[in-house]
């Protein structure tokens, strides 16, 4: 097994706070913290106000957080001005939210916004009404944008695979700032750390971003865009990319920040990094999406990772 590093892995300019305060604690609650590290820590936390107000923020929130049975019940909290500081310091900080329950708190707009949504673990089918049917993985949220000239929807979070029923109207998917127009077809829109992937089944779509301008994606084509995402045409296997729908996760070469979007969508709780240079590692498996801890032990053991279960729901993965 890898030695343990001194000190923290802090990712980007030291002055992120937050990432900062992250780091530590995770080190502190690891078991691993040596006499040196509690020093450092010790002076890491005197040398600002805004290090020791960060540290003792995150502290408060665990201890919340390992009182609940479910992490989705913060939602159904009382709105105390506590609760509410508190999350006000979810919704800005540590990149992608860093704590059980954090996308039940910043969903929560998408929950009040959307015509159809599914929680962790769930799937469901949605019949619009043109007699389109969308498949929604779990996590999934998307809000309906009908008029007499477009069908349309806005996907707000997670993955949907769609078959477009015929109409005069055009069908249009607004997605992480790109729209996708459908040409009498059957394809999916995957979201993962705020990127978007479009692959199409059958017949062909239009994808227009404000990067790519405006392409048109044939049957077996599919194309990645925004943060971190390869922005390249690509052929696809339609048996692995809907292999959600069958119960099965499969990763063919993608990047652990994928793998952690899609793992986190089926587990009570969040996978989290304190290192970027760990997202764009390579994961390849096939995994049960009833037992999403596969995954998890599955990268353990294989790449050059440490992880701390900080909490049941929280565990947070840093370089080996």
């Amino acid at each position: 097994m890898a030695r343990a590093k001194d000190s923290p892995d802090l990712q980007g300019p030291r002055g992120d706070v937050r990432d900062e305060a992250l780091s530590w604690f995770v080190r502190m609650n690891s078991g691993d913290a040596t006499e040196a590290d509690r020093a450092r820590h010790a002076s890491w936390l005197a040398a600002d106000p805004r290090h020791r107000s960060e540290y003792a923020r995150l502290g408060g929130i665990w201890r919340d957080l390992d009182a609940l049975r479910d992490p989705r019940q913060i939602t159904q909290m009382p709105a105390a001005p506590r609760a509410l500081s508190r999350r006000m310091v979810l919704s800005g900080s540590m990149a992608a939210g860093l704590v059980g329950g954090y996308v039940s708190l910043n969903g929560l707009p998408d929950f009040l916004r959307s015509t159809e949504h599914t929680g962790t673990g769930e799937t469901r089918r949605a019949v619009l009404e043109d007699g389109s049917t969308v498949d929604l993985d779990a996590e999934t949220a998307f809000a309906l944008e009908f008029d007499d000239q477009v069908r349309g929807l806005h996907l707000q979070r997670g993955r949907a695979l769609f078959d477009i029923a015929p109409d005069p109207r055009p069908f249009r998917v607004r997605a992480e700032g790109g729209t996708i127009t459908a040409l009498g077809t059957r394809f999916s829109v995957h979201l993962w750390d705020g990127s978007a992937t479009v692959a199409v089944e059958q017949h062909a779509v239009t994808l227009q971003t404000a990067g790519l301008g405006e392409i048109q994606l044939e049957e077996g084509e599919r194309i990645s865009f925004g943060n971190g995402a390869h922005e390249a045409v690509e052929p696809f296997d339609a048996e692995i990319q809907t292999a959600w729908l069958r119960g099965k996760l499969i990763f063919e070469d993608r990047p652990l920040r994928q793998v952690l979007a899609d793992v986190n969508r089926y587990r009570r709780g969040t996978i989290q990094v304190t290192s970027a240079r760990l997202l764009d590692m390579r994961v390849s498996g096939i995994f049960d999406i009833a037992n999403p801890d596969g995954v998890l032990e599955a990268i353990e053991n294989t790449l050059p990772v440490r992880s701390t279960h900080v909490t049941r729901y929280l565990v947070v993965l840093r370089p080996a």
